[in-house]
């Protein structure tokens, strides 16, 4: 295949950190093959969209994505893959200016599907190349070794794919298959990478991140990865996705005490306070053993930042049961919530469920949630008024200042005061650092904080 000089590919991601671990790993094998990697805002000659469908709004994100994509320039290649593409791939193919859509098993051959096409020259095609396997149990664990993350300042490691749970609302486990876990020596070779690549934070990923190591033999457990990962040198943080509240065992609790590279910050979805919900839902866990679990946490350790998804307008969550939900988030500590309005999914036990509930209801209580979310993280962040905080500097500014930003270990944005009378370059020099940050001003839209010492 004969290629023009320096042809660009951009790429853009909808979704989860799983999602953004797999744009990275695409990212890699184009850069492989000599394309360069642009800016989504770019004219490229080939977009690429990596997709999400855990709900219709993401579904609608996606579009929308692709649609920019398209805008971006008319006559670039555009390729779709990612749960949306998995799940929906001919409404996709229908979108006038997509040439490619690719299924998540066929992500890491993106770019033989591409140079398969053997043509000369970037050009659209009359009909979309549609390329989507079932996700079955017999595929192996397959991962990109990446090396760079666009400009990100932390790394994500993807250490387990697929989802072994059966809740009736959820579309991800048909997009993503059966759970896998990759080889503990694996991740070991990756994230020492990683760390001498110079990232100082690696975010550990996977769709049902907690069950890892339940598949492999000997088996393991995920405390069994973070222990490991905290031996290796010139990583200074590790931080845990999203993991399921029963997955949350005493080893894991105790490891994360007694290192302290391993961030005070977990994001435990909850989606209903109320049993009866949980129960059509099939979470594995009723709203005591929630309630006990966060407690437990903030108990043992301290200053720990704790998150929550919740998921609204669930058939049959009446007045009452939606009042056990605001009812036992208003009485936990937690730090944020990340509020979802309940869709419909073809393909999901609880699109037929009785006792659907109207959009406008949905609409006024996703309202209340988000706003109790808003409230419970101002508290969290009041807490830390004063004090020192260590704060990983991005290779990022503030869009809106300029200035500097990074994150508390326990999951606090803080943007920095000025360091320009400090440094002739204006503080760049601490991009990518870890340094200690006095919290000296707390609003609803940002904290600020100051250089300590």
């Amino acid at each position: 295949m004969n290629y023009k000089e320096n042809l660009k590919v951009a790429f853009a991601t909808v979704g989860c950190r799983f999602n953004q671990f797999e744009t990275a790993e695409m990212e890699e094998l184009f850069r492989l093959r000599n394309f360069e990697i642009v800016p989504f805002s770019s004219d490229a000659n080939i977009y690429v969209i990596n997709t999400c469908t855990v709900t219709k709004r993401s579904d609608y994100r996606c579009r929308q994505t692709i649609r920019r994509a398209i805008q971006n320039n008319r006559d670039a290649f555009v390729i779709v893959t990612g749960c949306y593409s998995q799940i929906s791939p001919e409404e996709i193919g229908s979108i006038k200016g997509v040439d490619m859509v690719l299924g998540n098993t066929e992500k890491l051959s993106i770019v033989d599907h591409f140079e398969g096409l053997n043509i000369s020259d970037i050009k659209k095609m009359d009909m979309p190349k549609i390329v989507v396997r079932n996700m079955d149990r017999t595929r192996g664990f397959n991962a990109q070794r990446v090396k760079g993350f666009s400009g990100r300042t932390i790394a994500y490691l993807k250490v387990q794919t697929g989802c072994n749970e059966t809740c009736s609302f959820c579309i991800v486990a048909i997009a993503r298959g059966a759970g896998i876990s990759e080889k503990p020596e694996n991740i070991l070779m990756q994230a020492r990478e990683l760390a001498d690549a110079g990232f100082k934070e690696i975010v550990l990923t996977g769709v049902n991140l907690g069950s890892y190591g339940a598949d492999l033999s000997p088996s393991r457990e995920l405390s069994d990865i973070v222990e490991m990962l905290t031996n290796i040198k010139g990583i200074e943080r590790l931080r845990l996705s999203s993991i399921n509240p029963t997955d949350i065992n005493e080893r894991l609790i105790a490891v994360m005490k007694e290192s302290v590279k391993v961030c005070r910050h977990l994001h435990i979805p909850l989606q209903s306070g109320d049993d009866e919900i949980l129960k059509k839902m099939r979470r594995n866990y009723k709203s005591s053993f929630y309630r006990d679990l966060i407690m437990k946490l903030k108990d043992e350790i301290p200053g720990m930042g704790i998150g929550a998804d919740v998921l609204i307008g669930f058939p049959g969550e009446d007045e009452d049961k939606f009042k056990n939900t605001y009812r036992l988030i208003n009485e936990l500590p937690l730090s944020y919530l990340h509020v979802f309005t309940y869709s419909q999914r073809e393909g999901t036990d609880a699109c037929g469920y009785d006792g659907q509930i109207p959009e406008y209801v949905k609409k006024e209580r996703n309202s209340i949630i988000k706003e109790l979310g808003r409230e419970k993280s101002n508290a969290f962040r009041q807490g830390f008024m004063g004090k020192v905080c260590r704060v990983l500097i991005e290779n990022t500014r503030d869009k809106e200042t300029g200035l500097l930003k990074g994150y508390t270990d326990n999951y606090i944005p803080v943007i920095l005061k000025a360091c320009i009378e400090r440094s002739e370059s204006g503080g760049d020099e601490l991009m990518n650092r870890l340094v200690d940050v006095r919290i000296a001003d707390i609003s609803d839209n940002a904290v600020i904080g100051e250089l300590s010492g």
